[in-house]
């Protein structure tokens, strides 16, 4: 099918890859196929995406965001719950996996939100799902939210926990050291997130989202969770408020520079490097709402930081890929190896464009990286076929 520079077994090798009925066949040095330029890596996994629609169709649609995920390299994306209306029951969970069904180009999954007013019933929700639809996980869990009914006690959680035999997603930050006024980061202090994990991980065993401290980091290392990190914990710090002013509100907030700086040095120590696309309007940003968008640009920003030597290619796969589909249970997906979905995106290297908010595919129509250096994808396959190919797109996505 395809032949060039491929990341296989951990290293890159010069090999074809053999696709049929869209699951690779065969790897190898003698296998024929179109020559590419650049380098052959498997299609991302995005854990952590909000496409917004329902309601709020205005931001962002399941359509326009998988759109944005298949130019970002991205063939399975894991939306959030907390839409207007939630999707707290079976019947919007299948709602909304319908839609996905006619208009998302990439792969799709769903996981289901946990409520104060559902926690007693929440067996029966997953046992009403899993009859149609592959359930990743309980979550994003609110540890901390405006809305009551959403925001989780340690007590519930630990009642769920004990019982469910299911993956539980958490966005860690503890009430107590959470308040409002802006720019946020002034009022989301680095012990809300620290605090929750700790009181977290003597509950059980949990995937956090978006960890954003170096603290938090090195008790979920040494503890037997999971956890992610986003491009933005990473690469913005609280200095970049004299640019994005109250665009800067995101949760958990940006944090001082030594905290992105560690989570960067140690990315080899992370399980998974996921977007929290939480795409807001400019007129909504301005009035202070917290998100970024970023499943456009992620693993663009990403391979530019492999090839620069700044992290390396086997982490970065392992990130966006492989951990991923191990964690979740995604069985076909993670890496290019023979039995798995033909899933990979082609990244010319030497093709580095700045980004600017005219060439991304979200709704919002603003971004945070604006100017960052990055390397879209010339060609992303899902399935063996071509869904992206050097700005043409077809829609191949399925829901799970």
């Amino acid at each position: 099918m395809i032949y060039g520079k491929l990341f296989y077994a951990n290293e890159f090798v010069e090999a074809g890859i053999e696709v049929e009925n869209g699951i690779v066949k065969k790897i190898g040095k003698l296998v024929k196929g179109k020559n590419v330029r650049g380098i052959i890596l498997p299609a991302g996994i995005d854990v952590h995406v909000h496409f917004r629609d329902f309601k709020e169709k205005h931001k962002e649609t399941i359509e326009s965001g998988s759109l944005s995920a298949l130019f970002g390299g991205i063939c399975l994306v894991v939306d959030q719950p907390n839409t207007k209306p939630l999707v707290d029951c079976y019947d919007v969970y299948d709602e909304r996996m319908r839609i996905a069904k006619r208009k998302s180009y990439v792969d799709y999954t769903l996981n289901l939100a946990l409520t104060n007013e559902n926690a007693d019933r929440i067996d029966k929700e997953i046992r009403n799902i899993k009859q149609k639809y592959f359930l990743p996980a309980i979550g994003e869990v609110f540890i901390q939210h405006n809305d009551e009914n959403l925001q989780i006690s340690y007590n519930t959680l630990k009642k769920v926990r004990e019982v469910l035999d299911l993956i539980i997603t958490v966005h860690a930050e503890d009430p107590d050291y959470v308040s409002q006024g802006m720019p946020n980061f002034l009022y989301r202090s680095r012990e809300a997130e620290v605090t929750a994990v700790k009181r977290c991980v003597e509950i059980g065993r949990f995937h956090f989202c978006h960890i954003s401290t170096r603290d938090a980091a090195k008790i979920i290392i040494n503890s037997n969770s999971t956890f992610e990190v986003t491009p933005h914990h990473l690469l913005l710090s609280v200095e970049e408020y004299n640019r994005l002013g109250n665009f800067i509100n995101v949760n958990p907030p940006l944090r001082d520079k030594t905290d992105a700086e560690w989570l960067l040095k140690n990315f080899s120590r992370v399980d998974v490097l996921a977007s929290d696309h939480a795409p807001h309007t400019i007129e909504e940003k301005e009035m202070g709402l917290p998100g970024f968008p970023g499943v456009e640009v992620m693993y663009p920003i990403f391979v530019n930081l492999a090839v620069k030597g700044i992290i390396s290619f086997k982490d970065l796969v392992d990130k966006i890929a492989k951990n991923p589909a191990k964690i979740f249970g995604f069985k076909g997906y993670g890496e290019i190896k023979e039995g798995n979905y033909a899933n990979f995106a082609v990244f010319d290297y030497k093709d580095v464009k700045r980004i600017k908010v005219d060439m991304l595919h979200s709704l919002c129509n603003w971004t945070p990286y604006e100017g960052f250096e990055a390397v879209f994808p010339k060609t992303v396959y899902i399935r063996g076929e071509e869904a992206l190919n050097d700005g043409s797109f077809e829609r191949f996505g399925r829901v799970l």
